[in-house]
């Protein structure tokens, strides 16, 4: 037991918090003393959760039934082991394993727990007579429940751990909007790259040629659309297209990047509900029978998203943030959110050429860029489909001196590696079966591809953790000595795909290669990981495929990532650049972009002195300090204010002229270029 503060208790309900075994006969009985010791920690500003395996329904019955119910805030009661539950309860909850106390009357779950969450403290039930007497326990007195009430409020922005996440508010405040435009002569190449490169959300996948594109789109039986996207966040570009024939779609298909908008059964009922062939496995389904998403708002077709920025920056230039990204489907949408006024975002993923992969993100084929001889190179493009790809054997990851550098690593806890009899010192990567795709040999049938592989290479099987440890090293190794690195862990929930839930082999690589991430950053001053464990560990929190994440997953894996860069943080000068003087800066952001703006200028090392909001910041890292917005109308203390695009824009303007403040002089507008995720190789 540690002498920090205890700021969080999580309870045991079976023989600690009451007497009996719920499971077992539903006779238990709350010992009054425990209660007592449940309002005594809250009037001390002590807030208490639990961690027990049970049904939730009725260990919430019998909490009710006793009046207690409502002093616990993020319980988690289920069946799952304690070590993660309780992590996830300290991580959503924003605090620190030394601050908070776990009671159990089994001393195996308090070994499990102390294991998964060094630093925690630990009680056995026989001694909850001690609780309240324990240095850390003193607290402060707060008799109104001001800290409950703050938990509370924070426990309604998670969805109940028990149910899967609702993503529909985050999605509603996101702002979405449609335009759909006739397609043109002039867009048939961008057309056909879509056609014959789109396979998650490609609903009929009919490949035609660039020719029979051309003459369809002439064709007058034919009507076409091409759909747009913008959000708060940017301007996704062209995401999709449709062609139909009457009432019938010919083509109906998706930039994967748009995945859980739910853009696809938008435009799917504002076409009439046509009819639709569905071939193959999709990312989402579409039908007459689901409902139409009410977040999202059509635009005509002659409406361009307003330009939300004036000119108050004359003459005011700074060093953004540079960031590359390298990832798969994980990163889609996360890399949306980390496009802010404060940042140049780099994308580079894994394509697809037709139905297969044309080019991988993994750590042996980023080094294959570099150590094949182009005759090896050459080999590769003339005998797998997924070195085809315009982009393959062209990464840009060491082309410019970034900031930092974020990688996912689906395809090591994926693809096999081949490594070749002709070439021993060529490793390919290859998807299979086990990955949910197939081996991509090109020009042969599947009996043929497993006789040709053995006769040329050696199967090496998944990456082994020695293997990717120093791939990781060869990378860091060729980065610019300023670049700092972001890596993001696999998430360890037990689920592959709606086809295939349970792929044991795919988990166990996941684990290992997790383990290896964590001791590579421990051991690496500029290098940080994310924990995706902390991010996705429930089955609502992604669709069809564990690496298809939710939108507002996408959004918290964002601030993971901004979170890490605040530690490693970049110095680029924004304050000098400003005419601040020696005035307090104030960050003045709408709701949903306020927190991501805040720490980019935090890793650009110009933490802003306060920022002006009415939500409760979401970060584990740092404490914000706020103020009111009529406080800068305060004669005896001028702000210098930074405003942010987006949202409630007009208003904040309006609010700054009205207290006086003038642009470019007492506040700076931030321009923001929308980050294109338009399809591209």
């Amino acid at each position: 037991m540690n002498n920090e503060q205890i700021k969080l208790v999580i309870w045991d309900l079976d023989e600690t918090f009451w007497k009996g075994v719920l499971a077992e006969n539903g006779d238990v009985t709350i010992l009054q003393n425990n209660i007592e010791i449940i309002k005594e920690l809250t009037n001390r500003g002590i807030v208490n959760s639990i961690c027990s395996k049970n049904d939730l329904n009725k260990a919430k019955k019998v909490l009710c039934e006793a009046q207690i119910w409502d002093y616990f805030v993020f319980p988690h009661i289920d069946f799952t082991p304690k070590g993660e539950a309780v992590k996830r309860i300290i991580t959503d909850m924003q605090l620190r394993a030394s601050n908070v106390l776990f009671i159990d009357d089994n001393y195996s779950n308090l070994e499990e727990v102390s294991f998964y969450n060094p630093g925690i403290q630990i009680l056995a039930a026989e001694n909850l007579d001690s609780l309240c007497s324990l240095p850390g326990a003193a607290g402060k007195p707060d008799l109104e429940h001001t800290r409950l009430e703050q938990y509370k409020l924070l426990q309604e922005r998670f969805s109940a751990r028990q149910y899967f996440s609702d993503n529909e508010e985050f999605l509603r405040k996101s702002d979405i909007h449609v335009c759909i435009s006739p397609t043109t002569l002039e867009d048939s190449e961008r057309i056909h790259d879509m056609i014959m490169r789109t396979n998650q959300l490609n609903f009929t996948k009919k490949r035609i040629t660039l020719e029979e594109v051309k003459a369809l789109l002439c064709h007058p039986d034919y009507k076409t659309g091409m759909i747009r996207v913008h959000d708060r966040f940017g301007d996704h570009g062209i995401v999709g297209w449709y062609c139909l024939k009457g009432n019938e779609l010919e083509h109906f298909l998706f930039s994967c990047r748009i995945i859980n908008l739910g853009i696809e059964q938008y435009v799917y009922a504002l076409l009439g509900y046509p009819h639709l062939v569905i071939t193959g496995e999709t990312a989402s389904r579409v039908s007459a029978d689901s409902s139409v998403p009410n977040y999202i708002t059509l635009d005509d077709e002659t409406k361009v998203k307003p330009e939300l920025s004036r000119d108050s920056s004359a003459g005011i230039e700074f060093k953004k943030l540079q960031i590359y990204a390298l990832g798969a489907c994980d990163l889609y949408y996360m890399v949306g959110h980390m496009a802010l006024p404060f940042t140049n975002v780099h994308f580079e993923c894994n394509t697809f050429n037709g139905d297969t992969r044309g080019v991988n993100v993994a750590t042996e084929y980023i080094r294959s860029c570099f150590e094949m001889g182009e005759q090896e190179k050459l080999y590769c493009r003339n005998h797998f489909h997924n070195y085809t790809g315009r982009t393959a054997f062209d990464t840009k990851i060491f082309d410019s001196e970034y900031d930092y550098v974020c990688m996912s690593f689906h395809d090591d806890f994926a693809l096999e590696l081949y490594q070749s009899k002709q070439f021993p010192q060529m490793r390919i990567v290859l998807s299979n079966s086990k990955s949910g795709s197939f081996t991509p040999v090109l020009n042969l049938d599947e009996e043929e591809k497993q006789e040709w592989l053995s006769e040329n290479f050696i199967s090496m099987g998944l990456i082994s953790p020695e293997r990717f440890r120093e791939n990781l090293e060869w990378i860091e190794k060729h980065l610019s000595k300023k670049t700092r690195l972001v890596l993001m862990t696999g998430p360890e929930y037990d689920y592959f795909r709606d086809e295939e839930p349970h792929n044991e082999e795919f988990r166990m690589q996941v684990i290992r290669l997790n383990q290896v991430i964590r001791d590579f950053c421990t051991d690496n001053p500029r290098a940080a990981f994310v924990e995706m464990n902390d991010v996705i560990y429930e089955r609502g929190h992604f669709s069809d495929f564990i690496m298809h994440l939710k939108p507002e997953r996408s959004y918290w894996l964002a601030m993971r990532m901004l979170e890490s860069m605040v530690k490693m943080p970049v110095s680029k000068g924004l304050r000098e650049r400003l005419p601040v003087g020696q005035r307090s800066t104030v960050l003045w952001s709408d709701e949903i972009s306020l927190l991501p703006n805040y720490l980019a200028m935090c890793a650009m090392g110009s933490k802003p002195d306060y920022v002006i909001s009415t939500q409760l910041l979401n970060t584990s890292e740092m404490e914000v300090e706020k103020v009111e917005p009529h406080k800068l109308y305060d004669k005896t203390k001028r702000y210098f204010v930074l405003l942010t695009p987006g949202g409630d824009l007009e208003y904040r303007r309006e609010a700054l002229d009205f207290y006086g403040y003038k642009a470019g002089i007492d506040y700076y507008e931030l321009e923001q270029k929308p980050f294109s995720l338009d399809w591209r190789e």
